[in-house]
């Protein structure tokens, strides 16, 4: 029962976004705003205001961030050869079934779930899996799409330029400063910031729930749902071992790098998935895996908090 208490909010919220928009109460057109909202200001904020007060070695935990970054190489790998050999897809459509099964929606969906279950240790973990997202998964996924030669090379560093150009990793960086200088800022900033931080978790999953209302409502196919079981259940078990064998992890990181993990591919996939020629696919891989991931979810919790004792 105290799971599902932790959950069935979270989940509300989302299915509160998706009857705001499907039943005309919320305009389409206010989404991407909303959206543009929480990826360049209030995730940031939440990024900042959580580095900044910690010393810098926990604000980057780089065993964590192996880890995560080894768990999820696997299951992009794992997708890229599905896709490839199973499936027939060329390169460019086999790296984005592989970025479905390995990049997470941490910031609308991850962080809010997490820190409903392991409290105010999630924020920093949010920084730590959205530099392996943003620094490693995307530009991998948008290097391997473009296939080969001059186009590919001239997408991979693309790619790169735009890593340093998001707002989530200009944050990181501006809280490691702070916290490196020992610095503070003052009061009235400090409070806006903290303001700005809080309104981020609700908003993220009501935004996701709106962006779910706008995707075609296709019929299954058998290649979503393999993409589906990369992401919630091929990805979470990847991060787990290797944090399982990595020296120095405890339970509640344990707990948090696997809800992260378990948790549905970025709400911007069918975007991602338009580069590969498989929008559709990707539209109903995601819509799947955000129902399903309610018990998936709900699973991996339950499972892997006994596992870690936390």
């Amino acid at each position: 029962m105290g799971l599902l208490t932790t959950i069935l909010p979270l989940f509300a919220l989302i299915a509160l976004g998706f009857a705001a928009l499907r039943g005309g109460y919320v305009d389409p057109g206010h989404t991407r705003p909303l959206g543009d909202f929480l990826m360049k200001i209030a995730l940031p904020a939440l990024i900042f205001d959580a580095v900044t007060g910690l010393p810098p070695g926990d604000a980057l935990n780089w065993r964590f961030i192996g880890a995560y970054a080894a768990g999820s190489l696997v299951a992009f790998g794992a997708g890229l050869v599905i896709a490839r050999r199973v499936m027939g897809f060329d390169m460019a459509a086999g790296a984005m079934v592989g970025l479905g099964m390995s990049g997470s929606n941490s910031g609308f969906m991850g962080y809010p779930i997490a820190l409903g279950v392991i409290g105010a240790g999630a924020a920093p973990m949010l920084a730590q899996a959205m530099v392996v997202e943003n620094v490693l998964m995307i530009p991998l996924a948008l290097a391997l799409s473009a296939r080969v030669g001059n186009t590919g090379r001239a997408a991979g560093l693309q790619a790169l330029r735009g890593v340093f150009a998001n707002p989530i990793i200009l944050a990181l960086l501006a809280g490691l400063a702070f916290s490196l200088a020992g610095l503070a800022l003052p009061g009235v900033l400090s409070d806006a910031v903290g303001m700005l931080a809080g309104v981020a978790p609700p908003i993220a999953l009501f935004v996701l729930g709106a962006t779910i209302a706008q995707l075609p409502m296709s019929g299954v196919r058998a290649n979503a749902g393999v993409i589906v079981a990369g992401k919630l259940v091929l990805h979470p078990l990847a991060v787990l071992a290797a944090l399982w064998l990595t020296p120095g992890i405890d339970g509640l990181v344990l707990l948090g790098g696997v809800i992260f993990a378990a948790s549905p591919m970025m709400s911007v996939y069918p975007l991602f998935g338009a580069r590969g020629g498989i929008e559709m696919l990707s539209a109903t891989a995601l819509l799947i895996a955000v129902l399903a991931s309610f018990a998936t979810l709900s699973l991996w919790i339950a499972g892997v908090g006994r596992l870690a004792g936390a």
